[in-house]
């Protein structure tokens, strides 16, 4: 059974061991007392086993032993003397500075280190409003303060906890300034972006009443351009029809003049005005076959070289002309008969030969217009240019002065 001497205290929590506080070992060989290795057992996390505070060395709580202790004799058990009387003085000068005469002061001392380590190691392992930490600092600055001539475990140990309560008060004050910056610079953005999204909200009702102006301006533009082009339309029109009248009465005058210039002369000199153009027939099969058959006809002919004819004197006529030819009367070549075809009830149609080259070669004849009024008077009136009469109207002519 062993004893202990006086002095003998817990390495973890400073308490004297005696009957209330009976010391224990764990597998490392370390002694604690029964209090702190339940404390360690305890607070330790589910997840993880518990561990010896200064080797780190896993336990549990089945493997913590009770230490025997003869508490008996007072202080601490005299060991056995060996050999001459400066043994006990030497053992006494090596336990002396280790194991110091406990003073009612210092326990005190101790005992108040104790319950500020305490509330210390409370604060760290649960969660305290900032007015307890800052309670527990105060209390262990004043602590440091009055007992700063002592130098000892507890006194370090105490300093280092003030030290870090301290940073834990610094760090929740930046904490909390950091945290109202951030909430009034996200209030400042909140309304900044409240602002843009009822500036964007402006701008897109303004877009959208753009956008409809925009198709009204264009469904506008479209009705004026087809209304320009259907008075262009309107105006062309105006402008053709009177041009259209114009061109036709000239037409129709000159047309009038030429028939009745062409009756005129022919009433005078006893020719047969020219018939009006007859509308051409409506083409039948047959007659259609038939007008193909002519017209082969009519262009194998034209292949055929021709012999040009002797050319004739022209006859150049007194200026006056002869009574018995002015006053005998011409009887008019009866119209030969059309030849009936056979294939078709309509005949088809000619192929009129084009006098082109003679009417170039054609002299100009001047006549004289007489007056109806006196019968043999010389020419006094106007001179008019007829052409070359044809091969026809030449034999007719002749054919009339030999009767």
């Amino acid at each position: 059974m062993l004893t202990l001497s006086p002095g003998s205290v817990c390495d973890v929590c400073a308490e004297e061991y005696g009957p209330h506080c009976i010391p224990h070992s764990i597998p490392c060989g370390h002694v604690l007392c029964s209090t702190c290795c339940h404390k360690i057992v305890e607070k330790t996390l589910p997840r993880l086993k518990p561990a010896c505070p200064f080797c780190r060395e896993q336990f549990t709580s089945d493997d913590v032993r009770l230490i025997r202790i003869d508490f008996s004799a007072s202080g601490y058990a005299t060991p056995r003397r060996r050999g001459g009387a400066h043994e006990p003085s030497h053992t006494s000068l090596n336990h002396a500075p280790r194991f110091p005469i406990v003073e009612p002061s210092f326990s005190r001392t101790r005992a108040e280190a104790r319950r500020l380590e305490d509330k210390v190691a409370a604060v760290a392992a649960k969660k305290c409003s900032v007015e307890e930490v800052s309670t527990l600092h105060q209390e262990l600055q004043e602590w440091l303060t009055h007992d700063e001539k002592q130098q000892d475990d507890q006194v370090s140990s105490l300093t280092l906890s003030a030290a870090l309560l301290r940073a834990i008060l610094v760090n929740h004050f930046a904490h909390s300034e950091a945290t109202k910056m951030a909430k009034s610079v996200e209030a400042n953005l909140k309304g900044k972006l409240d602002d843009m999204e009822s500036s964007v909200t402006k701008l897109e009702a303004e877009l959208k009443q753009y956008q409809t102006l925009y198709t009204q301006k264009v469904q506008d533009c479209h009705s004026l351009r087809a209304e320009i082009s259907r008075m262009g339309l309107k105006s062309a029109s105006r402008s053709i029809s009177p041009i259209r009248s114009s061109s036709a009465a000239p037409a129709a005058v000159g047309e009038a003049r030429r028939q009745s210039l062409s009756s005129s002369g022919a009433s005078v000199y006893g020719v047969a005005p020219p018939m009006p153009p007859m509308p051409p027939p409506t083409p039948t099969p047959v007659s259609r076959f038939a007008s193909q058959q002519h017209m082969r006809s009519a262009s194998v002919s034209g292949s055929r070289p021709v012999t040009p004819a002797r050319m004739t004197p022209a006859v150049r006529h007194h200026e006056t002309p002869l009574r018995s030819s002015s006053l005998r009367p011409t009887s008019p070549v009866p119209p030969s008969k059309p030849r009936a075809m056979p294939f078709a009830t309509t005949s088809p149609q000619k192929i009129l030969r084009s006098y082109s080259d003679e009417s170039d070669r054609e002299v100009i004849h001047e006549r004289w217009m007489p007056n109806p009024d006196v019968a043999y008077s010389p020419p006094s009136g106007k001179t008019i240019n007829y052409p070359y009469a044809t091969p026809a109207t030449r034999s007719r002519s002749s054919g009339s002065n030999a009767a």
